[in-house]
């Protein structure tokens, strides 16, 4: 799995940090006194690791539940989760939200409805009446000024992967689509489903060039996006620098039947 590079940049001054004060706090505390285990979590106030002892962590953890739950309870501990290999995937999950929620943030002001709106809305975009205050990758499409389509789509970094979106509404399921990009936050997934299958939010947000499918994101959504070189060429760049084969268009599935 592959936490941001911000994530990862903090990650390694923080545990370099915290290993030279266990290495302090045992030489003072003498041999007498075993130390506890601890395990590295993620605290969602702070956007930092943070460490918790292995015991509480049991009693924190439960990769069946959802790290965002619907509705927040009171007195919600900030640390959401640890940092194990099996919930690396809602990580990348939790990343991808982020950035969805920056491109969100962006289009705020041409859109007729709160940022706080839980309903789901389908609606014409209409083009901003100043769209150099956008990037040009979010400015609306002839097709999002015209045809009606649900809001989420407008938050989706390539115009062109936008109107393929919105042209093949009613032929795939969209709330299965938004699942495996996000959906372990909310709803939970068991551990024998934290494998790699959404999009990778690398950065910018509001540019194709920083994002990244999956292998299992290509097999299943690649259709979608066939013909378009943004999204491949991009996903391709981020899997040459780690040494890993970059896709070809023959990955994608032509369509749903095939």
């Amino acid at each position: 799995m592959y936490p941001t590079l911000l994530h990862a940049a903090v990650g390694r001054g923080k545990r370099k940090a915290l290993a030279k004060k266990a290495e302090a706090a045992n030489a003072a505390a003498g041999p007498l006194i075993k130390s506890e285990s601890v395990v590295e979590c993620w605290d969602i106030q702070q956007e930092s690791f943070s460490t918790v002892l292995t015991s509480r962590a049991k009693q924190l953890y439960n990769a069946r539940h959802p790290l965002v739950p619907e509705k927040s309870k009171r007195n919600q501990l900030n640390i959401i989760f640890p940092l194990c290999s099996d919930h690396l995937i809602t990580l990348l999950q939790y990343n991808a939200l982020r950035a969805l929620i920056v491109n969100r943030n962006l289009i705020s002001d041409i859109l007729a409805i709160p940022l706080d709106c839980e309903e789901e809305i389908v609606h014409v975009v209409p083009y901003p009446t100043d769209p150099g205050l956008l990037p040009v990758t979010l400015l609306p499409t002839i097709i999002q000024q015209t045809v009606l389509h649900s809001d989420w789509i407008d938050m989706f970094p390539c115009p062109e992967a936008r109107d393929n979106l919105i042209l093949a509404t009613g032929t795939f399921d969209e709330d299965d689509l938004w699942a495996d990009c996000v959906g372990g936050l909310y709803e939970g997934f068991p551990d024998d489903e934290m494998e790699r299958r959404g999009m990778i939010a690398w950065s910018p947000p509001w540019d194709i060039s920083g994002w990244e499918m999956s292998e299992g994101f290509v097999r299943k959504w690649g259709w979608l996006f066939n013909g378009l070189p943004g999204p491949l060429e991009a996903t391709n760049r981020w899997r040459m620098e780690r040494g890993e084969k970059p896709f070809a268009q023959d990955d994608y599935q032509p369509s749903l039947d095939a």
